[in-house]
C-alpha cells in the first residue's frame, strides 16, 4: 500500500511532530509499505492519508476528502489542535470530522474529542526505538558535583520554558540541582531571555537545540527530567523518560497525566513554581522518593516499544482500509434508520410509587441507604458521561484501550452474523469497536441495547444508525431482570452478551455471582459473555476514581437527592450534606455515601413524612466492588462459566474476560 504522511513540521528546529512524522514513516516501512513524507497534499497518489496535526494539516485534509470523498484519512491529534484548537477552530473540527481513524498519543486525549468521533480515536504511544543505556541515578550519591535536571522544550509560551530556572532559584544554598536546558529558541526575545537566565543564575544552562540523539543522551544521563508545558498532547520527551528510567517532574495536564497515570507522584500545578522546586528538592533529597517515581516510570516501559508501536499501526491500518471498502460497497440512503430501530418498554422508568416505596425503606433502615440506579435520570446519566472523562477514572479508558486493541480476538469466534446484546448500555460509545469489527466481518449486525433510560437509548440507538448503514437496533428500556427474561426467549442467531464498564462492581459478590449464573443459563454453547471486571488496586487510586477533584462525582452522588426533592417533594438542603467515597479494604469495595453536616430533619412531601439526621450520619448510596484475578475464577467457576480469554490493559488495572457456560 501506497502511503503519504502530510506534516507541517519537515523543516526548522525539531519540534515533537517532526520527531513523530519521521518516526512513523520508518514504522509503516517496516510494516512493508510505500511511504512518502511531505508538508503538504497536492493531488499525490496515494491509497492513505496520513495527516498530523488538525489544524495546521487542514488545507492537505480538506482537498484529500473533496478529491476522494470515500478514501482511507487518518488524522493525528498530537498537542495544541486537541487541547486548544478543537474547542475553537472550524478547520480543526472539520478534519476531525473528515478522519477515518483519529490518532491520539495518550488515551485522555479521546475524552478531550467530540462524542460522535470518539469510536474512531485509537491511542498509538510513541517509542523510540531500543531503551537508552542505563546509568545508576542515585540521588544521594554525593560525588557528582551537580543533581542534573534536563529540560527539553523549545523556548515558546505553550512549554513554559523558564519555569524550572524560577524554580530553583527557591532551592536551598546545599541543593547541587542544576537544570540543563535543550531547545530552540522560537523567537529573539526567547533567546535573549535563556542567554541573560544562563549568565545570571548558576542552577541554569541553555544547551540550545541539540541532534535527536544527543537530546536522548541528555535524558538518559540526567537524574530527572522536567516539564512544565501548559498543554501536551502526549510529549515525547516523557516517552523517552520513560525508555531511560528517568523520573519525571512535570505540570499536571492531561498530556502527561495520559502517559505516567493520573495518580504519578511527580505532578505539580501548572504555573506553580513553589511547588514544582518542593517536588524538585524532594527527589533530590529523599531516596525512597526518587526510587518511587523511578520504580512507576520503569515499570511503564513496555508501552513504550516500537514493537508495540508498530502493531498498533498495523492494526489501524486493517480497520481504516477495512471502513472504506466497507464504505465504497454502502448504497448512499438504502435504508432510513426509522426502519431499523425497533423498542420496547420494559419496567426501566421507575414509577413514582416504586420509588416513593424504596426511598421510605432506605431512609427508615439502618444505617440509612438509597439505591445507586436512582442516580440515573438524564441528569444523572450526562454527569456518568462526565466521570468517564475525568482524569482520575482509569475505568473508561482502561476498557476502551482494551477493546480497541482486542476486539478481533473477541469476535473471532463467531463465523457467522450474530447479536450483539449489552446489559446497561448507555451511550454505546465503547460498544462502537465491537460493532464496527463485527460489521466488518459480516456486513450485518443486530444490536440489542438493554438500558434503564429510554432517552440515552434511544440517542445512543439514531446515532449508531446513522453511522453503520448494516446496523439494525432492537432496544429494550428495562432494568437488568427484565433484560434477562428477554434473554430466555429461543433466539436463532449466536450472542455476544456484553456486561461491560465494571457494572458488575455495583452487586454484592454473591448477587453477582447469581446473576452472571443466570445469564449463563440463558446462553447456548455457541454464545459467549464479555465482563468487564474493575480490579483491586492502592486505595489511593481507588478513592480518587470516585472523588475528583473536580467534584463531579460528588454531583453525581447528591443527584439522588436532587431526584428526591424533584419527584418526591423532599425538602433536602444539599449544602448541608458531603459526598464521601471510601474504600473498604476487607470488603474489597469502593463505597460512596452522603454525609449530614449537621443535626436536621428533612420533611419528604410525598412520603407525607419527616426524617431525622444526626451530624455525620450517612446515607450509603454505592458499592463498587473490585476483583483479584483469583476472585474472578472464583466468580465464573460458581455461575457455571468457564474463562475463555482474559484481556487486560496495558497497567493491568481493568480485565475484560470473555466466558462460555459450562456444559
Amino acid at each position: 500500500m501506497h502511503i503519504l504522511v502530510i506534516t507541517h513540521a519537515l523543516s526548522g528546529p525539531w519540534t515533537g511532530n517532526r520527531t513523530t512524522a519521521a518516526r512513523w514513516v520508518s514504522l509503516l516501512t517496516e510494516l512493508g509499505h510505500q511511504v512518502d513524507l511531505a508538508e503538504s497534499y497536492d493531488g499525490q497518489a496515494t491509497d492513505l492519508m496520513v495527516a498530523l496535526h488538525a489544524r495546521r494539516s487542514h488545507p492537505s485534509i480538506l482537498r484529500y476528502r473533496q478529491e476522494r470523498p470515500k478514501a482511507a484519512l487518518v488524522v493525528a491529534l498530537t498537542g495544541t489542535d486537541v487541547y486548544r484548537d478543537i474547542d475553537s477552530d472550524e478547520d480543526a473540527r472539520a478534519s476531525v470530522d473528515a478522519a477515518t481513524r483519529l490518532v491520539v498519543l495518550q488515551p485522555m486525549a479521546i475524552d478531550r474529542l467530540p462524542a460522535h468521533v470518539r469510536h474512531r480515536a485509537r491511542t498509538i504511544y510513541q517509542s523510540i526505538g531500543e531503551c537508552l543505556p542505563q546509568l545508576q541515578k542515585s540521588p544521594t550519591a554525593r560525588e557528582d558535583e551537580f543533581f542534573d535536571v534536563c529540560v527539553l522544550a523549545h523556548l515558546r509560551e505553550v512549554k513554559d520554558p523558564f519555569r524550572p530556572a524560577e524554580a530553583v532559584r527557591l532551592l536551598p544554598p546545599s541543593s547541587r540541582i542544576r537544570i540543563l536546558h535543550a531547545g530552540a529558541a522560537l523567537s529573539e526575545a526567547m533567546g535573549q531571555r535563556a542567554e541573560r537566565e544562563s549568565r545570571e543564575n548558576p542552577r541554569y544552562r541553555w544547551l540550545g537545540e541539540l541532534p535527536p540523539d544527543e537530546a536522548r543522551a541528555l535524558i538518559a544521563n540526567s537524574r530527572a527530567l522536567i516539564l512544565c508545558s501548559v498543554l501536551e498532547g502526549g510529549a515525547n520527551v516523557v516517552t523517552e523518560a520513560i525508555a531511560a528510567r528517568t523520573p519525571v517532574i512535570c505540570s499536571r495536564v492531561a498530556g502527561s497525566m495520559g502517559l505516567l497515570g493520573a495518580h504519578y507522584g511527580g505532578f505539580f500545578e501548572v504555573g506553580d513554581t513553589e511547588e514544582a522546586a518542593r517536588l524538585l528538592g524532594r527527589l533530590e533529597n529523599d531516596a525512597d522518593y526518587f526510587a518511587t517515581l523511578t520504580e512507576h516510570v520503569a515499570g511503564l516501559q513496555p508501552m513504550v516499544s516500537r514493537e508495540r508501536e508498530r502493531e498498533a499501526w498495523r492494526r489501524l491500518l486493517d480497520e481504516a482500509m477495512a471502513d472504506q471498502a466497507v464504505q465504497e460497497a454502502t448504497v448512499s440512503g438504502a435504508v432510513r434508520g426509522e426502519s431499523r430501530f425497533q423498542l420496547q418498554e420494559g419496567s426501566a422508568e421507575m414509577a413514582r410509587d416504586t420509588f416513593a416505596q424504596e426511598v421510605r425503606e432506605g431512609l427508615a433502615a439502618s444505617p440509612k441507604r438509597l439505591a445507586c440506579r436512582y442516580f440515573y435520570d438524564a441528569a444523572g446519566s450526562q454527569l456518568f458521561e462526565e466521570i468517564c472523562a475525568l482524569p482520575e477514572y482509569y475505568v473508561t479508558r482502561a476498557e476502551r484501550e482494551i477493546l480497541a486493541e482486542r476486539a478481533e480476538d473477541i469476535i473471532a469466534p463467531f463465523d457467522t452474523a450474530i447479536d450483539l446484546v449489552e446489559l446497561g448500555s448507555g451511550s454505546a460509545s465503547k460498544t462502537r469497536m465491537l460493532v464496527e469489527a463485527l460489521l466488518r466481518r459480516h456486513g450485518c449486525l443486530r444490536y440489542v441495547p438493554i438500558d434503564i433510560s429510554r432517552a440515552a437509548l434511544e440517542r445512543s440507538a439514531n446515532e449508531l444508525l446513522r453511522d453503520y448503514a448494516g446496523l439494525t437496533v432492537s432496544g429494550i428500556v428495562a432494568e437488568y431482570g427484565a433484560g434477562l427474561r428477554w434473554l430466555q426467549r429461543s433466539h436463532e442467531a449466536s450472542r455476544l452478551i456484553l456486561w461491560l464498564g465494571s457494572n458488575i462492581g455495583n452487586l454484592h459478590r454473591k448477587d453477582a455471582t447469581q446473576f452472571v449464573r443466570q445469564i449463563s443459563e440463558t446462553m447456548r454453547p455457541v454464545d459467549r459473555l464479555l465482563l468487564g471486571i474493575d480490579r483491586r488496586k492502592p486505595r489511593a487510586i481507588l478513592e480518587a476514581a470516585y472523588d475528583d477533584r473536580q467534584g463531579v462525582t460528588a454531583r453525581f452522588n447528591f443527584n439522588v437527592l436532587t431526584r428526591v426533592n424533584r419527584e418526591l417533594g423532599g425538602r433536602f438542603d444539599l449544602e448541608r450534606f458531603a459526598h464521601r467515597a471510601v474504600f473498604n479494604e476487607a470488603q474489597g469495595r469502593v463505597e460512596m455515601h452522603l454525609v449530614s453536616e449537621q443535626s436536621q430533619d428533612v420533611a419528604i412531601d410525598a412520603l407525607e413524612t419527616s426524617v431525622g439526621f444526626r451530624a455525620g450520619e450517612t446515607v450509603h448510596t454505592e458499592n463498587s466492588y473490585k476483583y483479584s484475578w483469583p476472585e474472578i475464577e472464583q466468580l465464573a467457576s460458581e455461575a457455571g462459566c468457564r474463562i475463555l480469554a482474559h484481556y487486560q490493559d496495558l497497567r493491568s488495572q481493568f480485565s475484560s474476560v470473555l466466558l462460555a457456560r459450562l456444559e
